[in-house]
């Protein structure tokens, strides 16, 4: 089956022993290939797509599995019977999911192309004291955006879990176990962006915008590993009767 992912950039099939190389400017990107194109390139000799593509990945499908839910939910019998305040929630929230997914897909090619704007600020001249300025600015603002690609994906993976906690309450009985699964993948999604996070500290100057970046972390980290185990206790016990 053909998965879209999303559009933004591609990496090339570049010489031989399957390596991907990234060719910045080409119309092809990463969103566009088939599941079975993106996960071989994950499993090729190139750095990325990475941990942090996955992650916007793992994030996507979390967040797809909850739309389901709800479309699998909105206009089935049972709903109509829903009060008109819970049929409004469940259309908002829907609404929410729509939303997070189109971020969520864009962050596939993002945090491949942050990673490639850190490759090439390293592989700039450094022979010149003009030159060693030059360089290290432009490393500064890499891996600043390096940092804040899945810093963004952590923030907006944490939005994601008050829809998706919704749907496991009033979605399709049939179907919300799709909603803890999403809830899993979700939370998988940011201890991704976290890892992505915390791995580009080090190398940050300004070290007050890199600890707030890891209080940040932690503190997501902390607070929606609640939430997800709630939402799987939700349906665990919903579909055990």
């Amino acid at each position: 089956m053909a998965v879209v992912l999303r559009k933004l950039y591609i990496i090339g099939i570049i010489g031989s022993g399957g390596k991907y190389i990234h060719r910045e400017g080409d119309d092809f990107m990463l969103i566009d290939d088939s599941l079975k194109e993106y996960i071989e390139k994950v499993a090729s000799k190139s750095p990325t797509p990475g941990g942090g593509s996955v992650s916007a990945v793992s994030a996507s499908l979390g967040i797809a599995l909850s739309s389901m839910v709800y479309n699998l939910t909105i206009g089935r019998k049972f709903y109509e019977e829903y009060t008109d305040d819970i049929k409004e929630e469940i259309q908002q929230g829907l609404s929410i999911c729509n939303r997070l997914l189109a971020e969520y897909v864009k962050l596939i090619d993002e945090d491949t192309v942050a990673y490639d704007e850190v490759m090439k600020a390293l592989k700039m001249p450094k022979d010149t004291e003009e030159n060693r300025k030059i360089r290290n600015e432009a490393l500064q603002k890499a891996y600043i955006n390096a940092m804040n690609v899945p810093l963004k994906l952590a923030r907006l993976c944490g939005e994601a879990f008050t829809p998706t906690m919704l749907i496991a309450e009033y979605g399709n009985p049939n179907a919300i176990s799709d909603a803890a699964v999403g809830a899993i993948l979700l939370y998988a999604a940011i201890e991704g962006a976290v890892l992505n996070v915390k791995v580009n500290l080090p190398y940050i100057k300004d070290k007050e915008l890199a600890e707030k970046a890891r209080i940040e972390c932690d503190e997501i980290l902390n607070k929606y590993k609640e939430v997800r185990d709630e939402v799987v206790n939700k349906v665990l016990n919903k579909i055990s009767g």
